[in-house]
């Protein structure tokens, strides 16, 4: 059974309302898959044949490398699209392995209905396509910031100015998860860390929650 109010938390739903959306799925077919924490929910290379939605729970998106070491991208949680850039065009696979973090809820839409959804909802198509734009601009800065920062400092100043509002960053990762997305060890990483406290760049406020000083950035 559809929940309304985990819907309205998809980026493809942004601004449209509750009725419209129950109305929306009464003429569509889908599916909703239920997963256990360890659960893999795609391996790298299975084939996306539409649109995957998380109501519920976070996935952790991982490659592994040809040490056998496990690089982390990133985690989706609720609301995400699940590579989105890779619906429609000629290589329809998911690039990366997906694992459940905790319980998760999965709205699935084949690609025959989403186009339905679209045709009969321009502003369902409207934010599919800003999602894409906004996840490949993003990808792109990151890119050409990984070409000119190359230390652990200036990657770590970089995920706080992504993070921060007033003045205030919450850490969204754990640094397990950060040094894993940066491609560096752990300690070393709490070490730049502690160092930003020392230095007063960051104060603590709570865990993984900080106030920044922007004067000594």
């Amino acid at each position: 059974m559809l929940n309304l109010s985990s819907l309205k938390k998809v980026k493809l739903f942004e601004d449209i309302n509750e009725d419209e959306i129950e109305e929306l799925f009464t003429l569509i077919k889908f599916d909703i898959k239920k997963f256990q924490k360890g659960d893999i929910i795609f391996f790298r290379g299975d084939l996306l044949d539409g649109a995957s939605i998380i109501l519920d729970g976070v996935l952790s998106a991982e490659m592994l490398k040809d040490s056998g070491d496990i690089q982390k991208i990133e985690n989706l949680s609720t609301g995400d699209l699940i590579a989105s850039a890779f619906i429609f065009g000629k290589e329809n696979i998911i690039p990366v392995d997906l694992i459940a973090l905790e319980k998760v809820e999965i709205l699935h839409i084949n690609k025959k209905n989403l186009l339905k959804l679209f045709n009969i909802k321009e502003s369902v198509l409207i934010n599919f396509l800003n999602e894409i734009s906004d996840k490949t601009q993003f990808l792109s800065n990151k890119v050409w910031r990984s070409f000119n920062k190359k230390t652990i400092k200036d990657k770590m100043l970089d995920y706080i100015n992504q993070n921060t509002i007033d003045d205030k960053v919450t850490f969204k990762h754990s640094i397990k998860e950060l040094s894993e997305m940066f491609g560096v060890t752990r300690p070393s990483l709490s070490r730049v860390v502690s160092e930003f406290v020392e230095e007063g760049i960051l104060e603590r406020e709570g865990k993984s929650k900080f106030k920044i000083n922007s004067e000594k950035i």
